[in-house]
């Protein structure tokens, strides 16, 4: 990076800190807005093992811990403070648990929100098209256009935070960061259009489109391309498309669809900082190289219970295929307590290579407060 990269990035975050530190100034205010602050969390006792065909099984008990503390608004001034950590029970073979044990601050901040601007400097969850779990990063957003909610930021680091994928450190993004551009545009009820831009630093330049339609009857339409330009020696450019198809009817909810890649570049990076169109739970091969997935779900409630399964196929390069069935089921236990649930989860990996055939089972007891 160079010295007046350098200064550039400095001086946004300190103008930003000039324009939102003057509020904080009083004592009295401060101290009022750590008084009436909010305290958030949830607590869980989490299952995983894996049963692979040929290789040796794994399995790990945890329990996990999620606490977030935030001020008061003062003058539209919030300070933030969240940690993740994840606490081994059980394993069955030494380093199963490794990958959901440690402790990890999610969320350092200060932040600002009038009316049509907000802006946010430290540790942040964000949840934008390629662009999603827990950042190092500046955002600003403003409402101030007609129907538009905008959203731009840096971002230098990144991490992600689950029960079974837990990191113990922020990871650089590239040698410079990344800048990302992400527009959210309502012309009409129930529409859509979230056009978006991402470049990360000497690794690419990405564009999108994504719309969806969301109709009373409950029908949902998503249409979704982007495309990347690689700038890595040796690397193509990538795309991908995304259609999906769904709908309600009573306690039912159905949906389809198809996801198809670049046949020379598969995605081309969009994926180095967070995903949210992969609809399976492994979907191992969904967006490599030349790929092509149909997928099928189907969720239906009843009473406190909700069911799911998820049928998916993905052909990709070398006319080799990956199929998947995922069974899902979320209880609602509220009636023993509040913000109480059981979620269980059962998928099935049938692979290219019979050799990496496995099944996964995931169980969590879950305590929001």
């Amino acid at each position: 990076m160079s010295q007046g990269e350098h200064v550039k990035k400095h001086t946004l975050a300190l103008s930003l800190l000039t324009i939102l530190a003057p509020p904080i100034a009083s004592a009295d205010n401060l101290s009022d807005a750590f008084k009436n602050g909010t305290v958030s969390g949830d607590l869980n006792l989490f299952y995983k093992g894996i049963d692979n065909r040929t290789t040796s099984d794994s399995g790990y008990g945890t329990g996990f811990l999620g606490l977030k503390y935030e001020t008061a608004p003062l003058n539209g001034l919030q300070l933030g403070l969240a940690f993740r950590h994840g606490s081994e029970i059980d394993e069955d073979n030494p380093g199963d648990s490794d990958e959901g044990v440690g402790t990890l601050v999610t969320e350092a901040y200060i932040s600002y929100q009038g009316d049509q601007f907000g802006a946010k400097l430290g540790r942040q969850e964000i949840d934008l098209e390629w662009v999603a779990d827990f950042h190092e990063a500046i955002t600003v957003t403003t409402s101030a256009l007609p129907n538009t909610d905008l959203t731009a930021g840096f971002s230098r680091s990144f991490a992600v935070a689950n029960e079974d994928e837990l990191n113990h450190s922020f990871a650089d993004i590239s040698d410079d960061g990344a800048y990302f551009l992400d527009a959210k545009i309502t012309p009409m009820e129930g529409l859509t259009l979230n056009p978006y831009y991402v470049h990360e630093d000497e690794i690419y330049n990405g564009i999108g489109l994504k719309v969806e339609y969301e109709h009373t009857s409950g029908l949902g339409i998503t249409a979704h391309y982007a495309t990347s330009d690689v700038d890595v020696a040796g690397e193509n450019d990538g795309n991908i498309l995304h259609l999906e198809l769904r709908g309600t009817l009573g306690g039912l909810a159905l949906k389809a669809g198809f996801i198809d890649t670049d046949k020379d570049g598969g995605v081309g990076h969009f994926t180095d900082l967070g995903e949210n169109i992969k609809p399976l739970e492994e979907g191992n091969q969904v967006y490599v190289t030349d790929a092509e997935t149909l997928y099928l779900g189907a969720e239906y409630t009843f009473g406190s219970a909700t069911v799911g399964l998820m049928v998916g196929n993905t052909d990709y390069a070398g006319n080799a295929d990956e199929r998947e069935i995922d069974l899902t089921l979320a209880y609602d236990l509220s009636s023993l307590a509040d913000n109480l649930s059981l979620n269980m989860l059962y998928a099935n990996i049938d692979a290219n290579s019979s050799s990496a055939d496995y099944e996964k089972f995931t169980l969590m007891l879950s305590y929001g407060f």
